[in-house]
Parts: structure tokens; sequence; C-alpha cells
């Protein structure tokens, strides 16, 4: 054997051994909290196949851009008398106009109309003339508008929805947008399906709290949390509550924080939005102002230095105890805390006056400040424009009917791929079961890959497995007949099998190039069980390819070698 031959053995062994590794817990069916196998991931199973909850949850964009006209129109009056042209008439008009469309009605002195109109086309891009009569205006919100509106009316639904269902304690749930006024909640294990519900529907708690830096630095706070969680053996996992978690943390702090604090934490996101780690704060316990004097809030770029920040609006009298705040602790941070998480704590630059402000953000590149200001303004809009959520469908699934489906997608699969085997054992003969051996490391490889991208395997996924090994004995086929023609047109067997291979790859490669795009469109515009077959099929090309071309040029290398060693003179094929 050559050195080269050697090397591919190596890695071939290598990406088994490791795959072996990663698939244990998942067939072995292993308890995570008891064994001690180091590898601790399993698989993570879909709704259809460990049960669990369905919602379908419609957003009701009716009182959403009434909302919004309201606001608009209190704007507009507000700016037309600081131009010195104040409406004769402003009023938002809701009757015989479309629920989704509310309309302002504007009546101003005929001789303003051109600075009227100046003012809207300059400053209100928000806004769009319907329609116009003498001395009077129509204004309706712009196409423009309307669909940033949307958007992030979805993207705070999303958000308020997801601390909900952190705080209930669901492992892997999926929460997710569906056309343009639909979201879509899978919750996998949950059982409490009425508690559930009702933790979805509520409105998220917003409030802004003045962290406490002098008593303990952030280092101290840290250290602190680190001493309490080893000395009483206070641990977090994801999927347990994470307010069960804090609550025995400021259990622990009594008397080593000072009365009247209390210890938040900021939870850190990676790019995939895995969770990374807590970073503790120290909070005073008194809430100075909440959600519920909030207003808006919006991403807006500063023209001095083209960085985004986010401004925020407040009503008369969130503005006053802002105002007073902000005056009291110029030089301390503020933590903005959303469901008890703190998400932001900025310091104070200035006294903050007049119910509007601003977050400036730290350091980073143009698009990660865009990306972090957005994601602010959604979750400081979550607490304050709440849309209504409405039921629309609701599917509970058992989980003995989960279970069911488990043992009846892998029955089927492995009888599926139990008949390929022995067909292309008979057919193939020692070429067979060669193919057969990649086939099975085919399977164990998308497996690996499933737990190791921690990608969700659902019942359409099972059949995505299936199929994959269809795809990957076709490839098989396609090689070994074109060894066969190389052979019957009177080539050596090592000359053969070397076209064989080199030939064959191409058509392999177009074959699963189709494929993939195929996938790729299910993966982009599919929703639920169908992305699981699109995700499982994508690996299982890419694994395919690998187990047909290179694991089994491996394997024939080693057998053409024995042949050698034998001094046979034809291949069984």
């Amino acid at each position: 054997m050559t050195r080269g031959w050697w090397g591919r053995l190596l890695l071939l062994v290598f990406f088994t051994v490791l795959s072996i590794v990663y698939v244990t817990p998942t067939i072995g069916n292993l308890d995570l909290e008891k064994t001690k196998f180091p590898f601790k991931h399993k698989v993570n199973l879909g709704l259809d196949l460990q049960g669990g909850l369905y919602l379908v949850l419609g957003v009701d964009f009716n009182r959403v851009y009434k909302d919004v006209v309201d606001r608009q129109a209190s704007s507009l009056e507000s700016r037309m008398k600081e131009k010195g042209f104040a409406a004769t008439s402003l009023k938002v008009v809701r009757e015989n106009q479309p629920a989704d469309d509310p309309k302002i009605m504007v009546t101003y002195p005929a001789a303003k109309r051109e600075e009227f109109h100046e003012l809207i086309k300059k400053e209100y891009w928000t806004l769009r003339i319907a329609g116009e009569s003498s001395g009077a205006f129509e204004l309706g919100l712009s196409g423009e508008f309307r669909g940033e509106v949307r958007d992030r009316t979805l993207n705070q639904s999303i958000e308020v929805i997801r601390n909900r269902i952190d705080e209930f304690g669901v492992a892997e749930p999926s929460i997710a947008s569906q056309g343009t006024d639909r979201v879509v909640v899978e919750l996998p294990g949950i059982r409490e399906v009425d508690r559930a519900k009702d933790l979805i529907g509520r409105t998220a708690k917003l409030e802004f709290k003045m962290v406490n830096d002098k008593a303990m630095s952030p280092e101290q706070v840290a250290e602190l949390v680190g001493e309490l969680e080893k000395k009483n053996e206070i641990t977090y996992k994801e999927g347990q509550k994470f307010s069960e978690y804090v609550a025995k943390i400021n259990q622990a702090a009594k008397g080593r924080v000072p009365e009247g604090s209390e210890i938040a934490f900021e939870r850190t996101q990676g790019i995939a939005g895995e969770s990374l780690g807590r970073v503790p704060y120290l909070l005073f316990s008194k809430t100075e102002v909440t959600g519920d004097d909030l207003q808006d809030a919006n991403v807006q770029i500063d023209p001095e230095n083209q960085r985004p920040n986010v401004s925020f609006s407040l009503n008369p009298r969130g503005a006053a105890l802002f105002d007073k705040l902000t005056g009291d602790n110029i030089g301390n941070r503020l933590a903005i805390v959303l469901d008890n998480i703190v998400h932001s704590a900025p310091v104070i630059q200035s006294r903050i006056g007049g119910g509007q402000g601003q977050i400036t953000l730290g350091q980073g590149s143009g698009d990660e400040l865009m990306k972090e200001a957005k994601d602010l303004a959604i979750v400081l809009r979550a607490g304050a424009l709440p849309a209504q959520l409405d039921f629309l469908e609701q599917r509970v699934i058992g989980p003995s009917l989960g279970q069911d489906s488990i043992k009846k997608g892998a029955m089927a699969a492995l009888i599926g791929s139990i008949a390929v085997f022995l067909f292309v054992t008979f057919y193939y003969r020692t070429s067979g079961a060669i193919a057969v051996f990649s086939l099975i490391l085919n399977v164990l490889f998308v497996l690996a890959c499933l737990v190791g991208l921690e990608a969700t395997l659902t019942l359409p996924g099972i059949a995505g497995i299936a199929l994959t090994v269809g795809i990957a004995v076709d490839s098989n086929v396609v090689i070994f007949e074109r060894i066969r023609e190389e052979l019957r047109a009177g080539k050596g067997i090592h000359g053969a099998v070397e076209a064989g291979f080199q030939k064959a790859f191409r058509t392999i490669l177009d074959a699963n190039v189709t494929n993939a795009v195929a996938a790729g469109v299910l993966l982009m515009y599919g929703t639920g069980p169908i992305k699981g077959f699109a995700v499982t099929m994508l690996i299982g090309i890419v694994t395919t390819l690998f187990t047909a071309v290179f694991v089994c040029k491996v394997v024939f290398d080693a057998y053409l070698r024995h042949l050698e060693n034998r001094g046979a003179k034809t291949l069984s094929i």
C-alpha cells in the first residue's frame, strides 16, 4: 500500500470513530445526567417525534396601524405648531375606511398649502397623501413605512414569545414568522398546554433599573456569583427555568450584597443564536421607570458620526420620571431589563428631558452596531407596543404518538435499507458488499452531522435518511456500471477501477448538485417538518459524495491489493 492510501485510511478511521462517539448517546439512549460517557449530546427530536404543542398565532395589525396613525397624527400636529401654521382641524378617521388603513384628515389655512406639502415631503416619509381638496389633505401610512411597521411588529412579537418560552423552560423551541401576519410556535415535549398558551399571551415586562456599581464593581459581582454557585452547588442548564436560577443566586446572596439590591443577568448569544454565557449585574431593586411609560423606540443614525443609536419616547408621566432619574445619575449605568433579564446597561451621559432620549451603543463595525441597535429597539418596543395575538390554530401531539412515529419510521427506513443492501450485494457480489459498507457509514455520518450541527430530526427527516440511502446506492451503481464497461472494453482490473471512478464522478456530482438545489428550495420556503427533511437531505448529499467516491475508493484499493496477492485476474462485480 502507498503512503497516500494509508493517509486516506487514517482519515476515514478518524471520521468513523468521531461519528461513533457522536451517535453513541442517541443510539444507546443514554441518560445524559447519569452517564459517564464523555460526549453528552443527542439528536434533537422534532415536535412530531417527541410530542408537544404546535401553535399558529395571528398578529392583529389593524390595532397596530391604529396606534401608529394616532402617534403620527400627534407628532404632525405638534410639528405644524412649531412651524407656525397650526391646523384648523386634525383628526384620525376610521369610519368608512379600510380597517388596516386609517386616515388622518387635516384642514389648514389655504395660504399654507405649499408649506404643509413641503413639510410632509421632507419630514414625514412615513405618511402618504391619499387625497387632497381645497384647504385639506387626507393622509395615510406610506407603503414603505407600513412594511417596516409590519416587520418590526412581527419581530417584536417573536421576541416577546421567545422570552416567555425561555421562562417556561422548554428546550429547543421553534419560533418563526409565517407569511406576513403569523407566528408559528413549536414547543417539543410540552405537557402543560393551557399554561403555555397563557404564558405566551402575556405582555412583556420592561423595567429601567439603576446599576449599583458603587457598592460592587462588575468584577466583584462576577466573582461573588462564581463563589455562590460553587458553595451552594447552584447550576443552570439550558431548558431549565432561568428565573429559578436567578432566585437561588439572590437567596444565597442575602447578606453579601447591600440591602435594596439584587443580582440580575444578561444572557449573551452567538451568531447563530446559541447561548454563550451570563453576565451578572448588581441592580437596585427599585424599578424607576416601567415599559408602561414607553411610547416607542426606533433606530436612528447620528448625523455627526453616522453611527446607529436607539431613540425612544416616553409618555408625560414617564418623561418626568426619566428626567429626574437621568439628571440625578449622570455617569452611572442604567439597566434595561426585559422579563427580569438585562439586555443593555448604558452609561447615562446627560439629563434626558422632554420624554425623548437615545441610547448610544458601544464599539464595533457598522453592521454589528446596526444589528445591535435593531435588537435593542425590538426589546424596548416589546413592552411598549404589544400586538394583539390571536390563537388561530392549535395541535397537541402526545408523547405516545411521537414514540410510535419513531418506531414505525425507523422500522420503515431499516426495512428499505436492508432490501437495498441485499439487492446490491446479490447483483454486484463483492463490490456490492463494499457498497453496503459505504452505505452504512453514510447513515452513520448523517446521524453524526445531525448531532454535531444540533439540527432537529423530524419524521420527514427519517424519510430523508432512507432516501439518502437510495441516492447513495445510485452513485455506487453508476460507478460499478462504468467499471463493467471498462472491463468489457478489455482494460485490466486496476485500469477499469480507476477509469470507472474518474468517469463516474462528473455524473455523480451533477446528480447530487441537482438534488441539493431542490433541497435548498425546500429549506428556504418550507416550514417545520419540510425544513427537517431538507436539512437531512443536504447533509445526506454531502456524506453521499464522501462515501461513494472517497470511502469506496479506499476500500476498493485494499480489495485490489488482496486480489493481486492471490493472483486473481477477475473482479467480483
